[in-house]
C-alpha cells in the first residue's frame, strides 16, 4: 500500500468524519482500484451503540471516486 495514497484518503475521511479520526483503514484493491473500509463503534443515547462503517473507493493516485456510509 503506498504511503502517499493512504494518507491523501484517510486526510479526505477524517476532515469529513471526524469522528473517524485515528480508526486504520481495510484497504483491498478491486480492478485497479483501492476499496478503503472504515469501521468504528460509536455511542448511542440511551446506553447502545452503533458501528458506523465508511467505505472508500479510491484510485491509484489515492483521488476519491466514491464514498458510501452506514447510518
Amino acid at each position: 500500500m503506498s504511503k502517499r495514497r493512504a494518507s491523501k484518503v484517510k486526510g479526505y475521511i477524517y476532515s469529513r468524519f471526524p469522528e473517524m479520526r485515528g480508526v486504520q483503514p481495510k484497504v483491498s484493491p478491486s480492478q485497479g482500484r483501492y476499496v478503503y473500509t472504515f469501521r468504528k463503534r460509536l455511542p448511542v443515547a440511551g446506553g447502545g451503540d452503533l458501528l458506523q462503517v465508511v467505505r472508500v473507493v479510491a484510485d491509484k493516485d489515492g483521488e476519491v471516486l466514491k464514498v458510501s456510509v452506514s447510518r
